[in-house]
This record gives structure tokens, C-alpha cells and sequence, in this order.
């Protein structure tokens, strides 16, 4: 069975690096997450869950215009394959093997759970660098979309089994000091790894995905329901 380190070989020397922010959100997104200080760890990774989220709508929607013959700009594609290739897999998954899965496996919480997890973490770099290589090439075709449905299918799946079952299985397994040092070990890493502003960043990278899009309202997915007889 594959997990993450089986896909290293097919990280370019210049993936260890952040690519440019691109963009600006609009001031209410851009401040959003501003201000939190001293959030706990889990809420720093169900953050980033909400991230993700974002990502897999967008994914959703450039999927369908594949379908209808629409045509999408690919560096749409490719600022939010950057977003979870950056933040998510730079950051946001390594904590989560490190402060989360490497705990609950010592104390074989969860443990078969987890290691079908970190194989996810794996697949979901594949599919990262599968989506980003055929977007750089220009192929925006129905294989690019099986991918895009693949990994929102894993990452669905994914992210509601560890909201429900495994943080709430660590936090109950943690003693409460314990989970206020995890805290400080989760901002100390994550200002180490992507700076003092990294999440806003990332947050303001995807909002301008979607402006771009026409979704980033949230009116736009709101259903216009007819009245019933």
C-alpha cells in the first residue's frame, strides 16, 4: 500500500518552495482569519479543512464547464493546486502526522483509520501533481475532470471522518495541558513553515479563484426554489 513517501520522487527540486501569491480578496476575506490568535490546534486544522473545502468547490465548478465544452484559464487550475500542494501538504497534513496521528498510533487510537489516512495524504499529492502537470500542459480535458472528482470523492470522505472521529478521538485521549502546548507547537510550526501571515495568504489565493469564477458570492449557490403547487 502507498503512502506519502512514495510519491516523493515525483517532487521537482523547486516544489520545496512557495510559488507568488496572486491577487488580492476583498478586504472582509482577506481579514477574516485575521485576529485569531490562539486558536487551538484542532481548530487550526479544521481550518484548513474549510480551505480545502473552497478548493474542492472550485474543482467542482471548472469540472462541469469541462463537461459542458466551456473553457477555463489553466492558472486557475493551478493557483488552487498550489493553495493545497503549499498549505495544505506543506503545512497542514505534516502537523497532522506529527501533533495528531503520530499520538493516537503510540497509543493505537484510531490506528487503521490513520493509516489509511496518510495513504490519502499520498494519493492526494499524486493527483496534486497529476491536476498541476496537465494544466501547465494545457490538456483541460475529461481526464483532467475524472482527476478532479477523485479528489474531491478522497477528500470529502477524508476530511468529515477526522472533524468526527479522529480529532474528537485525540482531544479525548489528550490532557487539557497537553492541548495547550500542542497549540503553541501548531503556531510555532506554522509560522516557521509559511510566515506570520501564511493562512490569510493562502485564503486571499483562493478567493481570487473564485471571483474569477463568479462563485465567490454566496448568493451564487444559493438554489432559486420555485414555489410548490
Amino acid at each position: 500500500m502507498l503512502d506519502r513517501r512514495s510519491f516523493l520522487s515525483y517532487i521537482p527540486a523547486a516544489a520545496t518552495t512557495f510559488g507568488a501569491m496572486v491577487g488580492m480578496a476583498p478586504a472582509s476575506d482577506a481579514t477574516a482569519s485575521q485576529g485569531q490568535q490562539g486558536i487551538s490546534a484542532i481548530e487550526t486544522l479544521m481550518r484548513g479543512h474549510g480551505l480545502l473545502s473552497r478548493a474542492m468547490i472550485i474543482y467542482g465548478v471548472i469540472k462541469d464547464r469541462i463537461v459542458k465544452g466551456e473553457e477555463t484559464d489553466p492558472s486557475l487550475i493551478l493557483n488552487t493546486a498550489s493553495v493545497f500542494h503549499n498549505y495544505l501538504e506543506g503545512f497542514h497534513e505534516m502537523a497532522e502526522e506529527k501533533y495528531i496521528f503520530g499520538p493516537m498510533e503510540k497509543n493505537n487510537v484510531c490506528f487503521a483509520a490513520i493509516q489509511e489516512l496518510k495513504i490519502q495524504h499520498g494519493a492526494g499529492y499524486e493527483l496534486t501533481q497529476r491536476i498541476t502537470n496537465m494544466a501547465n500542459e494545457g490538456k483541460i480535458n475529461s481526464n483532467l475532470a475524472a482527476y478532479f472528482d477523485d479528489f474531491k470523492k478522497m477528500y470529502r470522505h477524508h476530511t468529515a471522518y477526522e472533524d468526527t472521529v479522529v480529532f474528537p478521538a485525540f482531544e479525548a485521549m489528550e490532557k487539557r495541558n497537553d492541548l495547550a502546548e500542542l497549540a503553541a507547537g501548531f503556531d510555532l510550526d506554522e509560522k516557521r513553515v509559511l510566515g506570520h501571515h501564511g493562512f490569510d495568504d493562502f485564503l486571499k489565493q483562493i478567493a481570487n479563484v473564485e471571483i474569477k469564477l463568479g462563485i465567490y458570492d454566496l448568493y451564487t449557490s444559493t438554489p432559486k426554489l420555485q414555489k410548490l403547487d
